[in-house]
């Protein structure tokens, strides 16, 4: 009989053992099969949607329609996995193979995931439990202080701020406009970056 309860609510020990030691496979540079829908960014194309097939945390082999050249840098960003840059070391008509550039703590935090995810059938986790989310609020059209537009995905929002999942992401302290509210990138976060809104007294039209 296994050892690993099927309780679909909580974790024992063992289940976590079982966690810890597929984080230090990970780490140890092996291709997993992880398939995560996301989307990248071409520099000359734009933007175009993709799938994981396989990952670790030095590099993907990613699935799309339309793949970027050999040799081109992306930027993607993976369901679970957040943004990730790397290299293009193979194209073809199915998709490409990436080398991740990333520093060794971005790493180490992406081993993680992709042990968590990996793990998620065998551990008797839901989607939620490993990934909380707040509601989808859906897509936001933000302007740049040179006016172009961009589109995100809104994380979470308050009176004072907040926060989108993108691709591109503005520079720290560039006004940017919201619909009808202005602020300033406060900071980047790992899928994307966060805007503080204007006081209302310095809000203008």
């Amino acid at each position: 009989m296994s050892g690993i309860s099927t309780n679909p609510h909580r974790l024992d020990r063992r289940q976590i053992k079982i966690a810890a030691r597929a984080a230090q496979e990970r780490r140890g540079g092996r291709r997993v099969p992880l398939s995560l829908p996301g989307r990248f960014l071409d520099p000359l194309r734009g933007e175009f949607p993709c799938r994981l097939v396989d990952v670790s945390p030095g590099g993907a082999r990613i699935r799309t329609e339309n793949p970027p050249s050999m040799g081109d840098r992306v930027i993607m960003l993976i369901d679970g996995l957040g943004r990730i840059e790397g290299d293009v070391v193979r194209s073809g008509k199915a998709g490409f193979a990436v080398r991740f550039i990333a520093s060794t703590r971005k790493k180490d935090k992406l081993a993680d995931a992709i042990t968590w995810r990996f793990n998620m059938a065998r551990l008797g986790l839901d989607e939620d439990r490993i990934s909380p989310r707040k509601p989808g609020r859906g897509r936001a059209s933000i302007k740049l202080s040179d006016g172009v537009m961009i589109k995100a995905d809104v994380v979470d929002v308050s009176v004072t701020g907040a926060a989108f999942a993108c691709l591109e992401r503005p520079r720290v302290g560039e006004r940017v406009q919201v619909g009808e509210m202005f602020g300033r990138v406060a900071r980047w976060l790992d899928n994307g970056f966060a805007v503080a809104f204007d006081p209302p007294t310095e809000r203008q039209s």
